[in-house]
């Protein structure tokens, strides 16, 4: 990340470290500034996304932060599982407990992404009265990645969810706020996970859409605290190895990543022996 200021003495905040969340593991991270930062934090938001402020006191018309991490995404449940099998009502807020509090604000309006009769209806032919969450949440995956177009220059960041389902077009933030939406129009919780996908795939497979630049997908509850990620604008919606998670959050701007000069990502798979 390159910053320009002309002060000599300010606190500028990084909102984009991964640390351990769902069964990701952050193994090693680092940040370094030029010039030399005079004092660095780390601290966790409301949602507990780690970020950190860097003072820098020395005079300088550049700044210069670079941020390296070395993250096992070996532990990071990539299926449903057994709980995701039960009938999708079940997983609904109007389901969950009276003090699950996570359940009743994931489900909740945001600035970016508000409920509505439309998404609901948008909805509805993945989720009959009997299908399992783990089947209702795949197969709206998979609608909205074929019935929506991937264009960098259709929407803005803060296009309304109502224009992206009229244009049908988007980014991968637009296809997380339509699949958070319309879930979140049937009383599932939904969370908005931003991060990061390989920059290089591995020998044979295709470049991943959304590589190279921050990414954004979906997280679905499970409920008692266990989510599972989705990714509506890549072929495959199960999560992977490719897909690094540093923040999640009920809307977008709930973290402010910093604009960054350069990104690579690169994934290594561990291999049994």
């Amino acid at each position: 990340m390159i910053a320009k200021h002309d002060q000599c003495s300010y606190a500028p905040s990084l909102a984009a470290l991964p640390c351990d969340l769902d069964g990701q593991t952050c193994l090693h991270r680092a940040i370094t500034t030029d010039p030399v930062a005079d004092h660095l934090r780390e601290h966790r938001d409301y949602f507990g996304n780690l970020a950190a402020v860097v003072v820098v006191r020395e005079e300088h018309t550049q700044l210069v932060v670079t941020s390296t991490s070395m993250v096992d995404t070996a532990g990071r449940p990539t299926a449903f599982g057994d709980d995701g099998r039960r009938p999708w009502r079940s997983y609904t807020v109007a389901d969950a407990p009276h003090d699950d509090l996570t359940a009743v604000e994931f489900t909740l309006d945001s600035p970016l992404v508000t409920r509505s009769e439309q998404l609901a209806e948008y909805a509805r032919p993945s989720f009959g009265h009997d299908v399992s969450l783990a089947d209702g949440v795949t197969s709206l995956c998979a609608r909205i990645h074929a019935d929506f177009e991937f264009d960098v220059k259709a929407t803005e960041i803060d296009t309304p969810i109502a224009d992206v389902m009229a244009l049908r077009k988007g980014v991968c933030q637009d296809f997380a706020h339509v699949m958070i939406g319309a879930l979140r129009s049937l009383g599932v919780p939904a969370a908005y996970v931003s991060g990061y996908l390989e920059t290089l795939p591995p020998p044979g497979r295709a470049r991943l859409t959304g590589a190279d630049r921050t990414h954004a997908w979906v997280g679905v509850s499970l409920g008692g605290g266990r989510w599972i990620g989705i990714d509506p604008t890549v072929t495959d919606p199960q999560i992977s190895a490719a897909h690094i998670k540093l923040a999640d959050g009920n809307i977008a701007t709930a973290f402010q990543f910093p604009v960054l000069d350069k990104v690579s990502i690169k994934v290594e798979e561990a291999v049994s022996r």
